[in-house]
Formats: C-alpha cells, sequence, structure tokens
C-alpha cells in the first residue's frame, strides 16, 4: 500500500502528446494525482512534493512548457513557510559574511562594445568557480580577467574589478577582430521561423522581445534609436536566440525509436534542446516522425 504523501505539488504542461508524456511520467514512477485538462494543449496534476526533483530530471529534455502553479495537502503551507524562511535565513548569513568578507559577490554586471558576446566571458568565470554569491580574492579576478582575453580573441580588452559586492566586467571588442563589428549593418535578421528565446542589443532598437513568434527573414533589431520623438541613424549591435523546428523522417521497423532520433540529429543544422517522435505503420514498415526544437543564435 502506497503512503499518501502530506504535500503535493501542482504542475501545468502544455505542448503536444500530452498522453505519451503521462505515460513515461507513471513508467518512470511518478504517482499523478487529479489530472485534468487544461485547455487544447495542456494538462493539469500533481505528483507528491518528494517527487519533484524526478520530474524535472524526466522532463529535462522534453519539449514542453513547464508551469509550477504551487502546492497543495496538509502540510503544504507549513512547507512553504519552511522554504520563505529557509531562504531569508540563507539571504541574512550571507549579508552577515559580506560584512566580514571583502570578497563576497553578490551579482556580475557586463558593459562595454563586448558586453554583447558577454555569455564567452561569463563562462571562463563560471569555470574559474566566479558567479553570484560565491567568494571571488583579488588574485581571482586578476586570472579571469587574463584568461577572457587570452581565450576570447573578440575582445581587445578585459577589465574585471569589484565595486562593493557586485562584480563589474568591461568588455571592448578588438577592432581586428574580422566581423566582430560590422558599423554598416543596419538589421539583424533571422533566416528560420520560430520564437525569440532571448534578445540583447546594445546599439540599435530592438523590434521583437522573448516570447514573440517570428517568421524567416523578420527583423529583431534595427538601426535607429528613438530619442524624445526623434529619429537618429546608427548601426545595429545585438544578438538573439531563436527557438525554430523541424521534422524529419525516417523508415524503420519496430522499436527504432532511438535510430529516427540519432538519424534526426545528424541532420540538424543547429544547437538541439528537445525532441518528438511518432510512429506509423507503413506495410511491414514504420515511419518515424521526429520533430526537433533548435536554438540558433544570430548576431
Amino acid at each position: 500500500m502506497k503512503k499518501r504523501a502530506f504535500v503535493y505539488a501542482v504542475f501545468r504542461v502544455q505542448g503536444v502528446n500530452r498522453e505519451r508524456l503521462l505515460n513515461l511520467l507513471r513508467r518512470r514512477g511518478i504517482s499523478l494525482y487529479r489530472v485534468k485538462n487544461a485547455g487544447e494543449k495542456a494538462v493539469e496534476f500533481a505528483i507528491p512534493a518528494a517527487q519533484e526533483e524526478n520530474f524535472f530530471a524526466i522532463t529535462a529534455n522534453l519539449c514542453y512548457t513547464i508551469t509550477k502553479k504551487g502546492e497543495r495537502g496538509v502540510f503544504a503551507p507549513l512547507a512553504r513557510l519552511w522554504k520563505k524562511t529557509g531562504v531569508l535565513l540563507g539571504a541574512a548569513l550571507f549579508a552577515a559574511a559580506v560584512c566580514v568578507a571583502d570578497g563576497a559577490v553578490l551579482a556580475v554586471d557586463y558593459y562595454g562594445s563586448g558586453a554583447v558576446y558577454k555569455d564567452r566571458a561569463e563562462a571562463v568565470l563560471t569555470e574559474l568557480g566566479i558567479a553570484p554569491f560565491t567568494f571571488a580574492k583579488q588574485s581571482a579576478l586578476d586570472r579571469a580577467q587574463r584568461e577572457i582575453l587570452r581565450r576570447e580573441k573578440a575582445f581587445s580588452f578585459a577589465s574585471v574589478k569589484k565595486r562593493g559586492a557586485r562584480l563589474k566586467v568591461e568588455l571592448v571588442l578588438a577592432k581586428e577582430a574580422a566581423g566582430v563589428v560590422d558599423t554598416e549593418k543596419k538589421q539583424l535578421v533571422t533566416p528560420v521561423s520560430g520564437v525569440v528565446e532571448s534578445i540583447t542589443v546594445l546599439r540599435g532598437t530592438a523590434l521583437v522581445r522573448a516570447g514573440d513568434a517570428v517568421a524567416a527573414g523578420d527583423v529583431l533589431a534595427a538601426g535607429y534609436n528613438e530619442i524624445k520623438d526623434t529619429v537618429y541613424e546608427t548601426y545595429v549591435l545585438a544578438s538573439a536566440s531563436v527557438l525554430t523546428e523541424q521534422v524529419f523522417e525516417y523508415v524503420g521497423g519496430e522499436g527504432e525509436e532511438e535510430a529516427a532520433v540519432a538519424f534526426a540529429e545528424a541532420a540538424a543544422p543547429y544547437e538541439i534542446v528537445g525532441a518528438e517522435t511518432e510512429k506509423t505503420p507503413a506495410g511491414e514498415k514504420f515511419v518515424y516522425t521526429v520533430k526537433l526544437t533548435m536554438r540558433l543564435k544570430i548576431q
């Protein structure tokens, strides 16, 4: 007999093949309660809070939009209070540590012409253990500054300095780096259809924002700035990430789902972030339809 959970986490999942997802969760040992449809492509259900970590591990690479709606159960109010208390206690302890340690880092700010490529510098800092809510000695900051310049030829200058509890990272693009800065560029255009995941504009004006649907050829950022009803022409210095989908077909025998996905992934032109597979009988064979969700970074 199953033990009754006293705290349940309630989730809303949006996407296609909902029954496939529910069956997968059940096969992986996730207990589902109060399952109900919440729209054309959405379903809501509750799981024991103790299984929440396993739930996210199972769905991490699946193409679904997952929203946690809250917690239910006899002890849910106590659980929420404990979480809030834990966060407040952690913040208080870290604030106390800041008072006695000059190396505390609460946030990292990027600026300068090279900030459009801040992901590259951020990767170096993370590898060296420098991130928000960590401690970094001056020697570590000096090393980070050297490593950014050594590894990333796109930057002609990098400065990593502490200002109170904030880390200030200044990045300057190298003029000699071919294609890094194009002062003649007037538009940032997406070559694919999809959904904007993120956009960063250092010069020019963003015409879309995260979550917007775009078509191939759409302009994401334009080379102008509008100040007090006056339009000033400039060039575009921006980057964006767009999620796009592409469908592949594979003909094979029974149980060749993994081979179909491998075939699709080998032909994928961009970074893969999710995959869905459907199987349709075709005589003695099966047609496997694989839909890949991919991420395209545009600069």
